[in-house]
């Protein structure tokens, strides 16, 4: 029943906004649309149909932005080339792509806005090259956050003449929903990139979660696992090298011996792969760094990304138990991270855990669980034993919508699956609902179901 009532013109999953998402700049949208965010089959602009067959490889020299991709064009030709990602249809013409020879291996040219009359995209030789436009409103980071506590919906009401039994298989309903949506998005990435590094890239969004997620995944595609697994005394030095956060180094002036030593063997490190690199690096204005506890700045997270690569080969291997994986995050530790809030912050009181619980939980809803289930259902009643405290904004909306507020949700907002199903109904519901409920097809659901109810 939960999939008849879902607004058809709203997908089943949509990501935080980005608060900053106007500002973004080309490189966060490249990011964005190389994950596979957007799927691999589109329209070009002459009404042709495109598949990216494969997505290449950020180019780390002059020239397009991905090397070596493969299309295929109308179910049939198949092209390999390059592939240029552009904020605008005419910065082609506006950068001098059309004159420079390195960019006549060009193969598809993508783009967000087209102002004004339709621009061609040509080589130096006059070639005309395949265009597609991608709709900004395309990519699932753009919803509007609702704003403060929300009131009770219209649906609270009906919600109450339901059994417990009953509000739980409906947040079992829409967790799975959730979970098969972020499956599928594994899928997708695995066919992209391979699975080890969807997961290296799908664990370094959770990682950045909620406010950092973009950034996260910036860093995570052109210093790919696989090249930071070929140099291991650097892994750390290349992460927080193409983060720009070892740039504001004059910064770091309240640091300990320990930070100190710490900023500059990172340093004596990144400067063997910084000249390669260097236009990758994120500006400042990437990344956000208030609105939380000190413990989960994104400099602890790099940390924590780093650690995890080093120890990626356990990982791997680990028994598709769900305990098992929580015990191993729990277990990560590294000599600076365990003490440091920042790169220059003295040393913590006490022992700070690499991967704290809710980083963790976050990680199994949606990397861990999603693949785990993907390979074998019967691991999804496993997952329905975690429990996870509430701790998010819109979980906290979705509990006031619903039950009137996160006391009266009580035991219905303990259990992982439980919050997921919370928030895919708050996304798939209350998000796409303009009218203050008058319209909304979750009222009409539940209202449906307390009838069913009461003549049984």
């Amino acid at each position: 029943m939960y999939l008849e009532y879902i607004q058809p013109h709203f997908p089943l999953v949509r990501e935080t906004a980005n608060p900053r998402q106007n500002q973004w700049s080309e490189l966060e949208w490249q990011a964005l649309w190389y994950s596979g965010t957007c799927g691999t089959n589109f329209r070009a602009t002459n009404g042709a149909l495109v598949e990216v067959v494969q997505f290449g490889f950020w180019n780390r020299e002059p020239g397009p932005d991905f090397i070596r991709a493969c299309i295929r064009v109308d179910a049939s030709t198949q092209l390999q080339g390059d592939i240029e990602f552009d904020l605008r249809a005419v910065d082609w013409e506006q950068h001098g792509h059309g004159q420079n020879s390195n960019y006549d291996n060009v193969i598809l040219h993508i783009f967000l806005h087209q102002p004004g009359a339709r621009f061609f995209t040509q080589t130096s030789s006059h070639r005309e090259i395949l265009q597609v436009h991608i709709k900004p409103d395309l990519f699932p980071n753009r919803v509007s956050v609702a704003s403060g506590i929300a009131k009770a919906g219209a649906c609270a009401a009906p919600l109450r003449q339901l059994r417990p039994a009953q509000i739980d298989e409906l947040l079992e309903t829409a967790a799975r929903v959730r979970i098969q949506h972020k499956a599928e998005q594994l899928q997708r990435a695995m066919r992209i990139h391979g699975v080890d590094e969807a997961l290296f890239q799908a664990i370094a969004i959770a990682l950045g979660y909620k406010s950092n997620k973009v950034p996260f995944l910036i860093i995570a595609q052109p210093a790919p696992l696989k090249f930071l697994q070929q140099q291991t005394d650097s892994i750390e030095a290349t992460l927080f090298g193409l983060s720009a956060f070892l740039e504001a180094r004059h910064q770091q002036k309240d640091g300990d011996a320990a930070a100190v030593e710490y900023l500059q063997n990172l340093w004596k490190q990144w400067w063997r792969y910084r000249g390669e690199l260097h236009y990758l690096i994120l500006g400042q204005k990437h990344w956000n760094l208030t609105g939380f506890r000190p413990q989960n700045h994104p400099q602890r997270r790099l940390g924590a990304l780093a650690t995890i690569v080093q120890h990626w080969n356990e990982l791997r291997v680990l028994p598709p138990d769900f305990e098992v994986v929580q015990q191993w995050f729990r277990g990560l530790s590294h000599p600076f991270w365990d003490w440091h809030y920042t790169l220059g912050s003295a040393m913590s009181r006490h022992p700070l855990h690499l991967v704290g619980e809710s980083r963790t939980k976050e990680i199994l809803a949606n990397v861990i669980c999603p693949m785990s289930v993907m390979s074998d259902p019967a691991h999804w009643q496993a997952f329905k034993q975690l429990r996870s405290e509430l701790g998010n904004k819109h979980l906290e909306i979705v509990c006031c919508r619903l039950f009137g507020g996160v006391q009266e949700a009580g035991a219905h907002a303990k259990l992982l699956y439980q919050q997921q199903g919370l928030l895919q109904i708050f996304e798939d519901f209350c998000l796409s609902d303009t009218t203050d409920c008058a319209n909304c097809n979750f009222r009409k659901m539940v209202s449906k179901l307390a009838a069913q109810y009461e003549t049984d």
